[in-house]
């Protein structure tokens, strides 16, 4: 008797929607992840170009996906969510076979841009269905086992990718990359995901395409990206100037301490500890990278891996279930959209401040203690503005 209780009052998390959703996800971050590796080998063999022009090509995927981000959450927010999920996923994969098949440089600097802004639109789309599937009482929960599915890709693709690359070149990759995205769009087809309800057309505002609400989230997360956008393309660099070998592990170690976290922090959230939380992983990580910065031997730099790793798994569910909490029920889309936003724009002015600083000092090592240092203005911002704001203004939880 007292598991029926339980059961009535703790409502299922893992429905077959959300573990559908969850599998998708997967699917769609690691058919890209796998390709980042042999990217940039594969532009620079077949088009006879140099590194900086394959950076520029790769770089419009963020591009891409930046500018269609405030846009993806008002479609999520108006159009019916399964259409839209399939047809953009349906895109999607056949960016892939856009890299195989043109064979000017101008018209796969065209697909990579696509590429980017259908994964916008589809990642956004994603987030939301799963997240209309959880129970109010589990949402926090619910995001962070969510977020394990692109954990999972991110600490497996690369290295998947690489694998496949040198033991049969890149034409397995790409198909593999096709066949995993075919599975998804069959999964998303059987998606019970109600249509949407017929209601007089809101006028526009800024308030559909940019959760306003969530304004000093948007801006903390910003400063998160922008320290974790170098890690995404120095860390080899820092690695080979450190005399440490092995840096592939410094990624994996990034994941286990993502979803080590992630797999805690949910429930935690759901008992009220959101700031909390989210307070103890903005300071950890100031910590994380400081030690990054000051690294001499390989413990202090893999043990700062697991740090950053175990830093975000408790930002990331964190300000994503904040700025779900200030949104109304139909600004979900918008909600989400806004919280990638800030990633995707912290992301890419990392990766370029980054490789500016390190040009100027010469090292990777003063550049990461300037990610220190702006995670310090970040960790401020969130006790004294951001915190209280959503304290203050929150709709749920």
């Amino acid at each position: 008797m007292p598991s029926e209780q339980n059961s009535l009052e703790k409502p299922a998390l893992w429905t077959r929607n959300f573990t559908t959703c969850a599998i998708v996800n997967f699917l769609l971050f690691f058919s890209f992840y796998q390709l980042l590796p042999i990217l940039p080998l594969y532009i620079i063999e077949k088009f006879q170009t140099d590194n900086a022009t394959a950076g520029v090509i790769i770089s419009l995927y963020t591009i891409g996906a930046l500018a269609c981000r405030p846009f993806a959450g008002f479609l999520v927010d108006t159009l019916s969510r399964k259409p839209l999920y399939f047809w953009t996923f349906f895109a999607f994969t056949l960016c892939f076979l856009g890299y195989k098949t043109v064979g000017l440089l101008p018209i796969l600097a065209v697909v990579r841009f696509a590429h980017g802004l259908f994964f916008g639109i589809s990642s956004t789309a994603s987030n939301t269905v799963a997240i209309d599937s959880l129970p109010a009482s589990r949402r926090g929960e619910g995001i962070g086992y969510f977020g394990i599915s692109v954990n999972l890709a991110f600490a497996t693709g690369p290295m998947t990718g690489m694998f496949l690359y040198e033991a049969f070149g890149d034409s397995i990759v790409f198909a593999m990359s096709v066949i995993l995205c075919v599975v998804g769009l069959i999964l998303v087809k059987t998606l019970n995901v109600p249509p949407k309800e017929k209601r007089p057309h809101a006028p526009l505002s800024l308030d559909r395409f940019f959760l306003t609400r969530a304004i000093p989230q948007f801006i903390n997360f910003i400063f998160v990206g922008f320290a974790y956008g170098p890690v995404t393309n120095y860390i080899a660099l820092y690695a080979k100037e450190l005399d440490i070998g092995g840096s592939g592990w410094f990624y994996a170690l990034i994941a286990a301490g993502l979803i080590m976290n992630r797999i805690m922090t949910g429930r935690l959230i759901d008992r009220g500890y959101l700031i909390h939380l989210v307070g103890a992983g903005m300071t950890l990580i100031i910590f994380a990278f400081t030690l990054l910065a000051f690294a001499q031997n390989p413990l202090m730099f893999f043990t700062s891996a697991f740090l950053i790793g175990t830093s975000l798994g408790l930002i990331f569910p964190g300000y994503q279930t904040m700025c779900v909490n200030l949104a109304r029920h139909d600004q979900r889309g918008t909600a989400n959209s806004t919280y990638l936003s800030g990633w995707d724009i912290g992301i890419g002015t990392g990766i370029l401040v980054g490789g500016s600083l390190a040009e100027v000092f010469g090292m990777h090592r003063q550049m990461f203690f300037v990610c220190a240092i702006a995670l310090l203005i970040g960790d401020i911002l969130f006790f004294t503005w951001t915190s209280r704001h959503y304290t203050k203004n929150k709709l749920e939880g």
